[in-house]
């Protein structure tokens, strides 16, 4: 039996160290961040298929269009591995307005990515971002299949009065490591109007 290989998200979300109270603020101007997870869905089978050439550029070219966009709209690159991405922005809109444009650029049957936001206060260490609400980001990224964008209920309530975005209940989760249960909404990004 083959083992199964962890995504980019939660390779990117293991080197966060563990769930923390939140201890301080940053960014927009109630303190909250917007914070974005991104990876290629069957990241390892579709690199096997391509070959380690391919894959190499394929990866390389990805990881510069996802930089572009996000720095579109204002937004950092936190940290990176491989094919997955963790990008923070100080606006919920920017950030949903980031991962529509992502799922746009790279919509098609061959290469398909999984996008997860949530707006919540970070703990801002030199480079590092900590606190539950960066695990609850990448726990929502995770739960996102190929060409979803999957939000928190609390980064809809930021942007919800914004008519170009349409939501749809996914589910109510128990994430590993997380209290409670959390809300998740599916974005339908292919009707979204377009970005600012």
């Amino acid at each position: 039996m083959r083992a199964i290989q962890p995504s980019s998200i939660d390779v990117i979300a293991s080197t966060l160290g563990p769930a923390v109270p939140e201890l301080g603020q940053f960014s927009s101007p109630d303190g909250a961040l917007t914070l974005l997870f991104t990876d290629i869905e069957n990241a390892s089978s579709l690199g096997e298929r391509l070959g380690e050439e391919r894959w190499a550029a394929l990866v390389r070219d990805h990881a510069t269009m996802v930089e572009r966009l996000i720095g579109h709209h204002d937004g950092t690159i936190v940290k990176s591995s491989a094919d997955g991405h963790m990008a923070a922005f100080s606006s919920a809109h920017a950030g949903l307005h980031s991962a529509i444009e992502i799922q746009r650029t790279f919509r098609g049957p061959d290469l398909r990515v999984r996008t997860g936001l949530h707006t919540g206060f970070v703990i801002v260490n030199g480079t590092d971002y900590l606190g539950r609400n960066v695990v609850l980001a990448a726990r929502i990224a995770d739960r996102a299949r190929g060409g979803e964008i999957l939000v928190s209920e609390q980064l809809k309530e930021y942007v919800e009065t914004d008519p170009s975005f349409s939501f749809s209940l996914h589910g109510e989760y128990h994430f590993k490591g997380m209290l409670g249960e959390h809300v998740v909404y599916g974005v339908d990004w292919a009707e979204a109007g377009a970005a600012d």
